[in-house]
């Protein structure tokens, strides 16, 4: 029975996704520069005239996981900026970050080509969108902390340093993670956020210091 075009578009996809996890394994690990087109099809486990009908360069991959990447700060800045609780926000976010650094799959792979992409001589243009998201993720985080602020659930302190320490040990623990592999001791959640937070008593409010 001949493949239908659902069939045929689901293989695309797999093979696009294969491509772009083997592509992340080999730029975090290897580096941009020293990965070529061959080099990421054979991690795929396909045929270099395979990986170019998806992508004539590496050039192109890379710019379309910066793309990936853009997208997602664009998702986490709407996020930051809901009606939700901002510790109930920020509590949420924390538990799925730890669970996707632990959890392997490339996350943390990701990341860390995304935060190389900022310092490239002569990065694709989907660089610039990357680091304009960005910025306006951690406005968009710098507001959820004063409202947090103003509503009594955060400590007090200038929210833009806070919002710089609170992803400073996010990307602190993927970079342990990639280094130490099995060796690596994750804190939990409730750790990453016990500077920002204000303990709860059990009545639910703020404790007294």
């Amino acid at each position: 029975m001949p493949r239908t075009g659902a069939q045929y578009e689901a293989m695309r996809a797999d093979t696009r996704r294969r491509i772009e996890i083997a592509a992340v394994r080999l730029f975090a690990r290897q580096g941009f520069a020293a990965t070529n087109v061959r080099d990421i099809a054979r991690e795929a486990g396909i045929s270099t005239g395979l990986m170019y009908r998806h992508y004539r360069t590496k050039d192109d991959l890379f710019g379309d996981l910066v793309a990936q990447a853009a997208d997602g700060l664009g998702a986490l800045a709407r996020r930051f900026r809901s009606d939700l609780p901002p510790a109930v926000l920020i509590g949420e976010f924390t538990r799925e970050y730890v669970h996707d650094v632990l959890a392997g799959g490339g996350f943390v792979e990701f990341l860390l080509i995304m935060n190389q992409s900022f310092t490239m001589t002569n990065p694709p243009a989907q660089v610039r969108t990357l680091k304009t998201r960005h910025t306006t993720m951690m406005r968009g985080l710098v507001e959820l902390i004063e409202r947090g602020q103003r509503l009594g659930q955060f400590n007090p302190g200038d929210a833009a340093e806070l919002a710089s320490c609170y992803f400073a040990a996010l990307g602190g623990m993927a970079m342990m993670n990639f280094t130490l592999g099995e060796a690596f001791v994750a804190p939990g959640p409730e750790l990453l956020t016990s500077f920002l937070l204000k303990e709860v008593t059990d009545a639910g409010g703020p404790a007294s210091r």
